[in-house]
């Protein structure tokens, strides 16, 4: 306020006494003054002194005074905490705001914007952007406005959602010289997914089996497929699942599994002896326990005969039970005798195998109570044999 009529002039600059060259202000002579400073630094300091002229040609100069602009607002922390296929969760601080601008889009044009309101005190807060496509780099930016409109631009940042899974290239190949029909299936991912292989006889869907393999693999998978019924046609799905759950399919694939003709592989063949007594008689009777593996499920038959050599004459009744873990009682045999024996195994495709040939001799009678009690008296004392 001036006591008479003037123009209205002010010189300011960011140290004492060194004011930038151009004076701020207005020629209207008044005696209310009144000059905006525009275009200046959030949290900076000012120094700066006022300026008059009346008509006459007085100039009047003030004492340099001072003031400081308000910080601007701060936003920190941006972090996008969730990306999916078609949305994106980000979080950030924003302190000194009124609201803030999100502003995001496929290049740094951006073309989309978000805005919400928030409070002047340091608070978090979070935007949904959604609508995105998958597999895509988005660029964003976080503007925070302070309360008198101004808008502070943001550092532009980028995120990229995620592919949708997609299985390409499945190749079906046959695995030879295997136990049962066995296919080694291989394909490939654009992204980190699990393994699913779901396959049935294609006549019959309700026999759908799967394997599965939980690791995150990108690019090249491989599985094999164990157990199938030979010279049957399956259907295939080839299946994944990202980290988020988002799943990718192959179309329905079919193949057929080839004639199985290779017999089971027999091994660990264990034989045992045994004496047992007889019901009727009291009297005991050998027998052979007979064990072995095969490879694959397999029916379980013994051949044997007296002697170490020549045919086999007799055989135990076939379990037709398929199983890998084969046992077998061969009974009343004569104690102390030679036997030499084979096992037999027959796959569902009635493909055989038979063992090599093994020698036994079954346990001989136990001594009867007198003579074990001599024998030990004569083991201990001696000198009952004299």
């Amino acid at each position: 306020v001036t006591d008479r009529s003037s123009d209205s002039r002010v010189e300011y600059g960011l140290s004492s006494g060194n004011y930038f060259g151009e004076e701020v202000g207005s020629s209207d002579q008044v005696t209310d003054h009144q000059v905006e400073l525009s275009s200046l630094t959030a949290g900076t300091t000012y120094y700066y002194h006022v300026k008059w002229t009346d008509e006459d040609g007085n100039t009047g100069v003030s004492t340099e005074k001072v003031f400081s602009t308000n910080p601007a607002p701060l936003v920190k922390g941006i972090t996008p905490i969730r990306v999916d296929l078609t949305s994106a969760l980000v979080r950030f601080t924003s302190t000194g705001a009124s609201r803030i601008r999100v502003l995001y889009g496929k290049s740094t044009g951006f073309g989309g914007v978000q805005e919400i309101q928030t409070s002047p005190v340091e608070s978090t807060y979070t935007v949904v952007l959604d609508g995105l496509d998958d597999g895509t780099t988005y660029y964003y930016k976080i503007d925070p406005v302070d309360s008198e409109g101004f808008e502070y631009e943001g550092s532009v940042l980028d995120f990229t959602t995620l592919p949708r899974p997609k299985i390409s290239n499945v190749q079906i190949q046959e695995v030879k010289g295997t136990a049962q029909p066995t296919v080694e299936i291989s394909w490939e991912t654009n992204t980190e997914v699990s393994s699913i292989l779901s396959y049935f006889p294609t006549d019959n869907p309700s026999l759908t089996r799967e394997a599965v393999d939980l690791e995150l693999v990108a690019g090249d998978h491989a599985m094999q497929i164990t157990g199938l019924q030979a010279s049957t046609t399956y259907s295939l799905i080839v299946r994944g699942l990202d980290k988020l759950g988002n799943e990718g399919a192959s179309v329905v694939l079919n193949f057929t599994t080839a004639t199985d003709s290779r017999p089971p592989a027999i091994s660990n063949l264990v034989v045992k002896g045994d004496i047992v007594t007889t019901a009727v008689s009291g009297e005991g009777q050998a027998q052979l326990i007979v064990t072995w593996d095969t490879d694959e499920p397999a029916t379980s038959q013994v051949e044997f005969s007296v002697g170490s050599v020549g045919e086999y004459t007799q055989r135990t009744q076939a379990d037709a039970n398929l199983t890998y873990n084969h046992l077998v009682v061969v009974s009343n045999l004569t104690p102390s005798q030679v036997y030499h024996l084979r096992v037999v195994s027959s796959d569902s495709s009635f493909n055989q195998a038979e063992s090599g040939d093994t020698v036994t001799i079954t346990p001989k009678l136990a001594d009867s109570a007198f003579e074990l009690v001599i024998n030990n008296l004569l083991q201990i004392f001696g000198f009952l044999g004299t």
